[in-house]
């Protein structure tokens, strides 16, 4: 299997739980026919996701951060926004109104034995011509998703982030976080590892495995909301987003992204799940059906996420969108426009006070901090795959855009049809363009383009719509046939993706598989055995994986100290007091090496050096066999095998603990 299980896992129950919180909001709040899995993905992400960003920033200030506090915490802020303010500010009222009112239909329903089944029904609905049923979007969304995921975890085997050393920079800053540290002694934007975190405890799975999937479910999310974007701002409501959505999740010949860092963490592409629905919302606020202080308070939270996030999405990305809106927003909007760029200036002034009181306390100043981070040292791209020169297939899309644009002005001002929203995001993609041209000091060029292979698809979306929008006469009476087309545009998207990309990436080169060994060995350690009962043997760059689960013990402590701590603990192991006394002598319960093969490893500028000590270290378990010791094989594969010593039986496994 190219991942470990629990990547899948971990995958499958954020999904279930995303259904099961869906069902009880159209079952309990809102069971309007609009309230599809996509509307309601995108919106609570929107403003529940930002607003858990802020949480953890401020709890892991106060110190406070955990896995319970957080959902207690946000439990909180939702229940507040249910009720609402005004209900809280009468809370009697809203006691007898609603409150009495449903366990009063409650427990008339117990009363006349309600069916069971009913509760898992939703209210019928009598079907409108052109209007797709929530379980069609559904699927859709949970096609793309798969699509997507199946895709990403395909470059698992040309992956070099993972157990690189920036990865384990990575995983020392996501682990900091439940010691209460938010930037870790250094000045750089890490909110992005803390919504990792954050992700490996809702979904059970450890840091390690949170950060190796991450980035996979942030191509997932960006996916899904290209899907809702360019449904939102176009005519075509299915088959142009789902050509944009399947470009992005699938198309990496015509995509500037580091095949080799695909599964990388982008602070940029968490920024943008924020970023894109914002962008939406700020150019069609009546979306929202917001009074203008909600707005602007949502606006506010967000921008200040996205900031915590990604401050070159903050301060390079968003001025020129939020210049462009002001000329293409709906005029119906009212001043929404205003209070929309009212809300980005003072969020940035919130953002860059908070990191000048920040730079200051690390000795920083603020000019130094926000270079280093509009300059992220982590980020470069390298795009061996692309069957074009990059700025060969930016002008491309620069043509594409112009003859969408120019359709455009014929269905705007020949047709009456309002399509500011797309002009807005074409015009704004050839600003980003001018600006990569600038070649300024503060803008990177890497990091521009990571942004480009978000907003080149919605660009694809643009001209796809603006082509199917020509044969909607000849097709008005053919809708009964949508799915049969979307059927067809999906086969056709993945023949082609594997047909013509393959022969690309055969050229790749397939990165060592023994770090992904290595982070499967961990991993089925770490759900077999019971938190610090056991130790393991490995070299000092793995040491961060065992932080707040197990003991560590390098190889030359392994090899020099060991034998003696095993011959005075075996010696005295019927003697409490002298356990009692000499507490530094006792030895886990189990202690678990890892041995490298010594010839695969020789080719891996990383564990080449372990793979020497296989003989040593071989000799060593044969020696603690001689004494008594029982030493089994847990772990088997081809480069990497780990073998277990058992001091106390059944101490150290969780199922002999429970059975």
């Amino acid at each position: 299997m190219p991942i470990t299980s629990s990547i899948l896992w971990g995958f499958i129950r954020l999904c279930f739980m995303l259904l099961f919180i869906y069902y009880l909001n159209r079952k309990l709040v809102n069971s309007s026919p609009n309230n599809n899995f996509l509307e309601f993905l995108v919106w609570q992400w929107f403003r529940y996701g930002s607003i858990m960003g802020t949480l953890m920033f401020v709890s892991v200030q106060l110190g406070i951060y955990n896995l319970v506090n957080s959902v207690i915490i946000l439990l909180m802020i939702i229940a507040i926004d249910y009720i609402g303010f005004k209900n809280l500010r009468h809370p009697r009222r809203y006691y007898d109104e609603t409150v009495r009112k449903n366990i009063h239909l409650l427990l008339k329903r117990m009363e006349n034995e309600y069916p069971a089944k009913n509760w898992f029904k939703f209210t019928r609905r009598q079907r409108k011509p052109g209007r797709s049923k929530g379980i069609y979007i559904l699927g859709l969304v949970i096609a793309i998703s798969v699509i997507t995921f199946a895709s990403r975890v395909y470059f698992f085997k040309y992956d070099s982030y993972s157990l690189s050393p920036l990865w384990i920079s990575d995983l020392e800053t996501l682990v900091g976080f439940d010691a209460q540290q938010w930037f870790g002694g250094e000045s750089k934007v890490v909110g992005d590892l803390a919504y990792v975190n954050f992700y490996g405890k809702i979904a059970n799975v450890t840091p390690e495995i949170a950060l190796q999937s991450i980035g996979i479910l942030e191509s997932v999310l960006l996916a899904v909301l290209l899907f809702w974007v360019v449904s939102k701002i176009t005519g075509s409501k299915h088959i142009a987003p789902t050509i944009a959505a399947l470009v992005f999740g699938m198309v990496y010949t015509l995509s500037p992204l580091n095949i080799y860092f695909v599964l990388q963490n982008r602070p940029i592409f968490l920024a943008l799940t924020f970023g894109l629905p914002l962008m939406v919302y700020y150019l069609k606020p009546g979306m929202l059906k917001m009074s203008k202080w909600q707005f602007f308070a949502a606006f506010v939270i967000v921008f200040f996420a996205i900031g915590l996030i990604d401050v070159f999405t903050l301060c390079i990305l968003f001025p020129p969108f939020m210049m462009t809106g002001l000329c293409f927003a709906k005029k119906k909007s009212g001043n929404f426009k205003w209070v929309g760029l009212l809300a980005y200036l003072v969020s940035v002034v919130l953002i860059i006070g908070l990191y000048a009181i920040i730079g200051s306390y690390y000795q920083t100043n603020l000019k130094m901090f926000l270079h280093s981070n509009f300059l992220a040292v982590s980020s470069y791209t390298y795009i061996p795959q692309l069957v074009l020169d990059l700025d060969v297939l930016l002008g491309y899309y620069r043509i594409a855009s112009a003859i969408a644009g120019i359709l455009l002005l014929v269905y705007t001002f020949w047709a009456k049809e309002d399509w500011r929203a797309s002009f807005a995001f074409l015009i704004y993609f050839n600003l980003l363009l001018v600006i990569r041209s600038m070649n300024s000091v503060w803008v990177d060029d890497d990091l521009l383009t990571q942004a480009l292979s978000v907003f080149m698809p919605i660009v694809a979306g643009i001209a796809i719509a603006v082509i199917v929008r020509m044969f909607i006469p000849v097709f008005r009476n053919f809708y009964r046939w949508n799915p049969v087309v979307l059927a067809a545009v999906f086969a056709g998207c993945i023949g082609l993706a594997i047909n013509t990309q393959m022969d690309n990436f055969e050229q790749l080169t397939e990165s060592d598989p023994t770090q992904r060994e290595v982070l499967e060995a961990y991993d089925t350690i770490t759900r077999d055995y019971f938190p610090y009962s056991y130790a393991v043997v490995n070299n000092n760059q793995t040491q961060i994986l065992s932080a707040d689960k197990h003991y560590f013990m390098n190889y030359s402590d392994f090899l020099y100290e060991y034998p003696q701590q095993d011959s005075v603990y075996f010696k005295n192991i019927n003697n409490p007091k002298f356990m009692k006394a000499h507490a530094d002598e006792v030895l886990p319960k189990a202690v678990l090496v890892f041995i490298f093969d010594q010839e695969k490893s020789a080719n891996s500028e990383t564990y080449a050096e372990n793979g020497e000590l296989k003989p040593i270290l071989m000799d060593q378990l044969a020696m603690l066999q001689k004494r008594g010791r029982k030493v089994r094989l847990f772990y088997d594969n081809e480069h990497v095998k780990v073998y277990e010593i058992v001091n106390q039986p059944k101490a150290s496994r969780i199922s002999d603990l429970i059975f």
